[in-house]
């Protein structure tokens, strides 16, 4: 198999982000760009140069009818609750026709190169309350990827008690408890909301109108759906997210990504359809 470069791999993160984008605007789904993904747009138009990976964020709804519609796109897969591949509570879609080996402190997964797609979520009003949703997920989500993985006592990185509580219930079980937390709140009733499944805390907390409006922005010459209020939202995430961090701060995943069925030229980025410019 032929590894893939950053550029590569940046390059094929954006024809699976211009497809899910046609497939969300095909069906008047709404999404936005988050994370470092959003951040490359504002602050790069782009992808941030050492960065690796896509994410997007969709209200729950719209992420229900996403996992439940995205499907036969030639080359692309969306992954989620799939035993023995993914099974967490956020979804990925996958280009099948590489393999992306990425280590964790929780295993190591293996599937295509692919982008994140994290459900946007209601959440209590009352700031104690949203503190114990958010490490009760996180928490859980934890010991959904650990009940999956074989038991290995001694490990440096995860601690025994997790690792045990993790195998007292199934990984079904684990994933109905996250998503049971994750939809006690119905975002459309609630005064707050976000991507809790994450992981990120109260760091992903926010007023509820932050998910109402959107706007378009450039990223690698496509346009893309953004919550109109992108500055509040980098604000919370990062502090002053127009600084660049110093190079020991910046954060890569490490890839390994290989193409599995074709070599890559080094000129893949695609041509973005009409519902794309």
């Amino acid at each position: 198999m032929t590894g893939l470069s950053l550029k590569e791999i940046h390059q094929n993160l954006l024809e699976i982000l211009v497809d899910v984008t046609d497939f969300c605007r095909e069906r008047g789904l709404r999404y936005s760009l988050a994370y470092g993904t959003l951040l490359g747009a504002v602050r790069h138009k782009g992808f941030i140069p050492w960065d690796d990976d896509v994410d997007i964020i969709m209200p729950r709804k719209d992420f229900e009818t996403f996992v439940r519609e995205y499907r036969d796109r030639g080359k692309f897969n969306c992954l989620y609750n799939e035993p023995g591949r993914f099974r967490s509570c956020y979804a990925k879609v996958e280009d099948t026709t590489t393999v992306s080996i990425e280590k964790k402190k929780v295993g190591i997964y293996n599937f295509g190169l692919n982008i994140d797609i994290f459900p946007i979520d209601g959440a209590p009003s009352d700031p104690q309350e949203q503190k114990k949703l958010t490490r009760a997920v996180t928490r859980i989500r934890r010991r959904l990827l650990l009940s999956q993985r074989s038991f290995f006592p001694y490990s440096f990185h995860v601690p025994l008690p997790a690792l045990i509580e993790a195998h007292t219930k199934s990984p079904d079980r684990w994933y109905k408890e996250c998503v049971d937390l994750l939809t006690a709140y119905d975002m459309d009733k609630s005064e707050f909301a976000g991507s809790i499944s994450c992981g990120l805390g109260m760091r992903d907390v926010y007023r509820k109108e932050m998910f109402d409006n959107y706007v378009e922005l450039e990223f690698e010459g496509c346009k893309f759906s953004c919550v109109a209020d992108w500055d509040s939202f980098l604000r919370q995430q990062y502090g002053d997210y127009m600084q660049l961090p110093p190079e020991n701060k910046r954060r890569i995943h490490n890839l390994k990504v290989y193409s599995s069925k074709r070599d890559f030229s080094g000129n893949l980025a695609p041509k973005p359809s009409k519902s794309s410019l």
